[in-house]
This record gives structure tokens, sequence and C-alpha cells, in this order.
């Protein structure tokens, strides 16, 4: 029996072969560059292979084989479809243009990015340093490799810094430390060098406070300055003099430090002499002013030295010793005049003349007539007798 198909079963086989080779000769109607979405009989495959078409069906991927099944022939060909996906590489702020990286890659591929300045200087006090990266990368790198799975946006963040210019006022005086960039929204905190520089001389410099971008001062030693703009902050010090007051007599006020250019006010005291009728008396002020007045101004526009000179007057001295002369020879010379008067009154009146001439005859004469009328005034009238002969007695005789 199996000879009796045999014969059938060749004719089967050749006619089958030769069917084979008559549609393998015809080219497949699938085009290569676009893979079928959809296997359904007779799209794009030949009755003799659709087995092939309809096996890789159910594959993520698409496959597309054609040529001669069961391999026949030598002809093989395969094609493999991947999606792309767009990379967006991006700064903030937008306009700074310094990123690189971005454009269209096949999924799953490696993508590398950067950035092409880390700093951007706008302005001589303004600019933008590059921070992190943001969006579908974290980092702070200033370059970065991603791989590429779907569409990705990755941003290099920039932060805006302000610059802080820090000087000294006078130019001699020392400059404050914390000059530089702040970023946006800091505070700068400055601290002055010192409060007062120098003294040697009678010259120094004195610090008074901080004046920011120009406008008024602010009092003391340290300054917090948000930095939301750019600023230039100043320490401003002032000049000063010193006053030296010199004196060897009183009590001198005045002396210390002024400002350049101010008046300060002296006085000088006048001591109390010890000395009866010798007096001390200012005489003027001498060296850097010159002035006869014991309370003075005086414009601090330099170290001063000035000293007070004084003098002795005698005056008073003098007047005292001239009145107690004057009054000792008025005592003398009325002690002399009151002496001369009492003994002009204890001295006989000068004699009188007589006629013979003899002076001392005269005076006994007179003395004797004296001391006759005076005992005759002293006798009473009734012994007239009795003095008839007494007075006749000295006649006789």
């Amino acid at each position: 029996m199996v000879k009796e198909y045999l014969p059938k079963l060749t004719i089967a086989i050749l006619v089958l072969s030769v069917a084979l080779v008559f549609a393998s000769a015809q080219p497949s109607t699938v085009s290569a560059s676009t893979p079928p979405h959809h296997h359904n009989w007779g799209y794009g495959c030949s009755y003799y292979y659709s087995y092939y078409c309809t096996y890789y069906y159910y594959y993520p991927y698409y496959y597309y084989y054609s040529g001669y099944p069961y391999g026949y022939s030598n002809y093989y060909s395969s094609y493999y479809s991947t999606p792309s996906y767009t990379l967006t590489v991006t700064s903030d702020p937008s306009n700074l243009g310094t990123v690189s990286g971005g454009g269209s890659y096949t999924q799953g591929s490696s993508a590398s990015f950067s950035v092409t300045q880390n700093t951007v200087q706008v302005s001589p006090t303004t600019q933008y340093v590059f921070s992190h990266w943001s969006g579908d990368y974290s980092g702070s790198g200033s370059s970065g490799t991603v791989t590429v799975n779907g569409a990705m946006t990755i941003t290099a963040v920039y932060q805006l810094q302000y610059y802080l210019s820090v000087q000294s006022q006078p130019q001699s005086a020392p400059t404050p430390q914390g000059q530089g960039w702040y970023n946006s929204g800091a505070t700068a905190s400055l601290q002055s060098p010192a409060q007062t520089i120098g003294g040697d001389g009678g010259s120094r410099l004195v610090f008074q406070g901080w004046s920011v971008d120009g406008q008024g001062t602010q009092s003391g030693p340290s300054l917090n300055l948000v930095m939301n703009s750019p600023h230039t902050a100043t320490a401003v010090y002032g000049q000063q003099y010193y006053l030296n007051i010199q004196t060897d007599q009183g009590v001198a006020s005045g002396s210390g430090w002024y400002d350049a250019g101010s008046t300060a006010q002296i006085y000088v005291s006048t001591p109390v002499s010890t000395s009866y009728g010798v007096s001390i008396v200012f005489n003027g002020w001498q060296g850097d002013i010159q002035s006869s007045n014991q309370s003075t101004s005086v414009v601090m526009n330099g170290p001063m030295n000035v000293v007070a000179t004084w003098r002795t007057d005698s005056t008073v001295l003098y007047l005292t010793i001239g009145a107690v002369i004057i009054a000792a020879l008025l005592i003398a010379g009325g002690l002399i005049a009151f002496l001369a008067r009492g003994r002009g009154s204890n001295q006989a009146p000068p004699p009188q003349p007589t006629a013979y001439g003899n002076p001392s005859n005269t005076a006994e004469h007179d003395q004797s007539s004296t001391t006759h009328r005076t005992e005759h005034h002293r006798k009473k009238p009734e012994n007239t007798q009795g003095n008839n002969t007494q007075e006749s007695q000295p006649s006789t005789s």
C-alpha cells in the first residue's frame, strides 16, 4: 500500500517545491522602513511564510523576516526600530545661554550636558554664579549624564550676586574687612578695625560711624547690611587735634581733644596772692595764639600748645608803704608841735626895759614889784599904819 502512495507523495513534494521556488522569486510586499502594526493573513506576507509574521506579532518590538523559509536561501534581512525623545537643557535665568547638551536621543541612550560658564558677570557689581541643577537631574557639578527614557528637562540654576565695596574716610584710615560678592538677599556684617587711631603728636582719627551709598551716617562700630543691590559702605573717621594749656599759676580749663576746624574755649583763673600788697596778674596767652584776655577762643586747625603768662603787681604794697610813711610824718609833726606848745606855756614873759638900762636890775625890779603888788592886795585895809611903815622902809634904805 505504501508503494501505491509513494509516487503520489513524490509528485506532491515536487509540486510543492516548484511552488515554493516560484513564490520566493516574487518580492515581498512589506516595506523594510515601516514595520507593520497589525499582522493579518496576506498583509505583507505570502502564504508560504506568513507563519513567521504571525509568530513575531506578540513580541514587544517588531521584527520582520523575509526570504526563503526553512533555510532554503541564504538571503536574510532584519529591521529594528526604537523611539527617540527630546532632552531640554536650559538655565535659570533663561537668557544666560550658558548650557549645552540638549537634543533628541534614542530611548535608553546616555546624554551628557554641562554649563559653559560658571560665572556670568552682567555688570561690574552684578553677576550670576552657577549653583546647582534642577528638574530631571540634581547635582552641583558643572556637568552631568542621564539615561534618556523619555522627554526630559534639566535646568542649570544660577545665583544672583551683588558686590559690596568697602572704603574708609579719610583714605589714611584703615579699611574694614568684608568687601566682596554676596548672594542676593544675604546680610553682610562689617566691623570697624579701631575706634581711635593715632594720638601721638596731638593728632588722631576717631571712628564716627558708617555711610552707606553716601547717605547719612549710621553710628556704632558694626554694620549689618542686606545685599538687595550693589552697595558701597564707608567707615567714616573724624580728625581730631589736642589742645594743651600750660600755666604755673591759677587753674586753666579747655585742654583736650577737639574736632578739626572746631572752636575751643579756654580760661585761666587768677590765683590768690600770699604776699600782702603783692598780687599776681594775668599777662596774656603765648604759644600758638596771642591774646591778653583770660577767656578766649582757639580755632583747632592743628595741634595747639598755649601758655598762660603772669606778672607780679606791687602797687598796693607801694601805696601802703607810702601811706604809712605819710602817716608817720604827720604823727611826728603833730607830736613836735604839741611838745613845742607845752614848753612855751611854762616860760616867763620876756623882760621889759627899764630907765636905768640895766637888764638884770630891771628883771629884779620887775620881780620885786610883782611880789609887792601881790602882797599888797593880800593885806587888809585897816592896817594902814603898818603898811605905811613897811612901804616907807624900803624907800629909806
